[in-house]
């Protein structure tokens, strides 16, 4: 953090009283060499900047007691000299975090700087599982470090009220580097949510109004940002005479980076950005009179239909066309689920390559608007992928959304409601923020425990890369993996995986299942949810298969998408395959676990659910 000129103060945030932080940041000195913080009014005031920071940080973080072989060091930089060092692990507190500081001489007009720290750990997997869940994905498992500079003018008071113009006040840069430490401008996590000069984490958008401009180094917000008049904890510069606390925007900053904050209004949902003119023509046909439901889309241009499924696996179109986004063309992904707990499938649409990655959500019974059409993903132009599940067990379904390729591996999850779409979570799926071949998601029970889990498949470039998220953790905003990411067919392939999960064998477990992305074969490989679950430290790619087998032509190479559904209301699901095959008439399977378990197949053959329509995108399942 760098200071500015003196100029008029500004206005100071009212600080929160509270006597006992959520957490707690225990200072360590033991590198303060020049003795800056020997002045207990100096460490008072480095600590009433914390806990009034940590005061609405309810994030729960597990004690840390090494012993035995079970040990860690902590790596962090010696903020009296600048240089890399490393620390042994001490047993912390639960909900607590260290932060080592020191005073030092820093180079120009750099007033303090500071980091994140990480660990190597040794011991057993479940101690390493306990550090490596402590604290948010991607953020800080322990603290970090921090240096002030110890030539600067500070002003060492308690409150602003005493603040001189032309003095840098110690807790507004104690506040700000702590920012830092908890992840903002420092973490993976926050540069997943950096892109073209902004932040684009979902909370921080709402309550901003839009993406939210960052400096060139994306490690600050742009210099002189404000929100509703206030300024911001983490501009790069301080303004001498001002106490800046943190701002509701730095805090929403902290709910991307996957800190719990209370006392926090929910974010405002997502804007509508065109009109909503009704999206079909003719009869709409209630969906809570359909069994056997499956959304189709990619054979007719800018449409999605409604088929129901006969026991003997044949569909046949329901209800009128939709045609979900103005302008028509290209293609469109959809999903049906119950958003609103009326009982009734509703559907969701999301908009193909070439337009602005936008979603809507029709109401199953009446056809009419849940969500009008409404922007996700920053405006992503590459297109989109859907999946829905209850994910917090409260009876209604969440819509999850992933960008095609050209995009990273980003999934959002996002609450339905009549008044718009709430983020509840953002994360990168896979831990590359390099990779542009975008991810294909899924959401299904596969633990059993009551709520949908979020599966993710890696896109085209990528090799057939899965993970599989806990729902739940994924709805409370932190995100936590149920088994460790696997290569579901061959790691060599570069043609991504489309990924489903559901119950296809009746235990009660949704299984998973994938197939090969744009450029493979029509290869099946289902996996099942029970020993996934039972066996959560072992490389699925080397588990038993329920099935593994060839869909449609095994000498297509053109892809397979694929989806797990109940069609016959059976409470089992079957398995619905669509070839990705372009400018060809759509080819469309419902396979049983059966029949995918067959030596020989699956016996039914391919239907064309649109009459010779040329699919010009291939068929999407929904």
């Amino acid at each position: 953090m760098r200071t500015r000129p003196t100029r008029p103060p500004l206005a100071a945030e009212p600080l929160e009283p509270r006597d006992v932080p959520a957490l707690t940041v225990q200072f360590d000195f033991r590198y303060d060499a020049t003795g800056f913080f020997n002045d207990p009014a100096r460490r008072a005031v480095l600590q009433q900047a914390a806990n009034d920071l940590t005061a609405r940080i309810s994030t729960p973080l597990a004690a840390v007691v090494p012993g035995g072989d079970n040990g860690w060091v902590l790596n962090t930089f010696d903020p009296f000299t600048g240089q890399s060092t490393a620390a042994d692990g001490p047993a912390l507190g639960a909900n607590t975090l260290v932060v080592f500081v020191a005073g030092r001489q820093l180079p120009g007009a750099t007033v303090a700087e500071s980091s994140p720290g990480s660990y190597t750990a040794v011991g057993s997997g479940a101690w390493r599982s306990l550090l490596r869940n402590r604290g948010p994905a991607g953020a800080t498992a322990w603290g970090g470090a921090i240096s002030f500079d110890d030539s600067v003018n500070w002003y060492f008071g308690a409150d602003a009220a005493g603040l001189p113009g032309n003095r840098s006040d110690f807790y507004s840069v104690a506040a700000h580097e702590l920012g830092h430490v908890f992840g903002i401008g420092a973490s993976r996590t926050w540069f997943a949510q950096v892109g073209d000069g902004a932040f684009v984490g979902p909370t921080a958008e709402a309550v901003y109004g839009g993406p939210v401009p960052v400096e060139a180094d994306g490690s600050h917000w742009l210099d002189g940002l404000t929100v509703g008049g206030q300024p911001v904890a983490l501009d790069p510069i301080i303004t001498r005479g001002a106490r800046v606390p943190f701002s509701v925007l730095d805090y929403a900053a902290l709910v991307d980076l996957g800190w719990s904050v209370g006392d926090t209004p929910a974010p405002d949902p997502i804007a509508t950005t065109q009109p909503n003119p009704e999206p079909w023509s003719g009869t709409w046909t209630s969906l809570s009179t359909v069994g056997g439901l499956v959304v189709l889309s990619g054979a007719e241009p800018g449409t999605a239909r409604v088929f129901t499924t006969d026991p003997g696996g044949f569909l046949t179109p329901v209800g009128p066309a939709i045609t979900p986004f103005l302008g028509g063309g290209g293609s469109v992904r959809a999903v049906a689920a119950d958003f609103n707990g009326d009982g009734t499938p509703d559907l969701a649409f999301g908009t193909g390559p070439g337009a602005t990655a936008a979603v809507r959500v029709l109401n199953g019974r009446t056809g009419t608007d849940m969500v009008g059409v409404t922007a996700v993903l920053g405006g992503f132009g590459g297109g989109t992928y859907l999946a829905a599940g209850d994910a917090d067990g409260d009876g209604r379904a969440e819509l999850a959304v992933s960008a095609d390729a050209g995009g990273g591996t980003r999934v959002t999850l996002l609450r339905v409601a009549a008044r718009g779409l709430t983020p509840a979570a953002d994360f990168l799926a896979f831990d590359d923020p390099d990779f542009r071949g975008g991810s294909r998601v899924a959401m299904a029970d596969v633990d059993r425990d009551g709520a949908a889990d979020v599966v993710v498949g890696a896109g085209i470039g990528g090799g057939p890369r899965v993970a599989v998220y806990s729902g739940r953790s994924v709805a409370a905003g932190r995100p936590a993996r149920q088994v460790p990411d696997f290569f579901a067919l061959d790691p060599n392939l570069r043609s991504g995986v489309f990924v489903t999960a559901g119950d296809l064998d009746g235990d009660g477990y949704a299984d998973v299942a994938y197939g090969t992305g744009d450029t493979g074969g029509p290869r099946v490989r289902v996996i099942s949810g029970r020993v996934l679950t039972d066996n959560p430290r072992t490389d699925p790619f080397t588990l038993p298969a329920l099935a593994d087998f060839f869909a449609l032509d095994p000498n297509d190479r053109k892809g397979l998408r694929i989806a797990a559904r109940d069609v016959d209301g059976d409470g089992v699901a079957e398995l619905v395959a669509a070839s990705g095959a372009k400018d060809q008439a759509a080819r469309v399977m419902v396979i049983s676990l059966a029949d995918a378990q067959s030596p020989t197949g699956p016996a039914a053959g391919a239907q064309d659910p649109f009459g010779g329509l040329t699919a010009a995108d291939g068929v999407y399942v929904g």
